[in-house]
């Protein structure tokens, strides 16, 4: 068998290091700003929710209390 695996040179290996470094930050920054967008996102749920509740509770006829 000729498929024998061999081992990159030191060069190669440090460079492919680096590589894979570079793309971690990458996808570490990625990932905080689909964090951000994600909390924007739930921000504007909550306020549209609490918009909504707060309009449903002030159409509520009260009954006038006659003495």
């Amino acid at each position: 068998m000729s498929d024998k695996l061999r081992i990159p040179d030191t060069e190669t290996r440090a460079r492919s290091i680096a590589n894979l470094r570079e793309a971690g930050r990458m996808l570490d920054l990625l990932t905080l700003e689909l964090d951000e967008v994600i909390a924007v996102l739930d921000k504007g749920l909550r306020e549209q929710r609490r918009a909504r509740l707060l309009y449903k509770s002030n159409s509520i006829p009260t009954a006038k209390i006659e003495s």
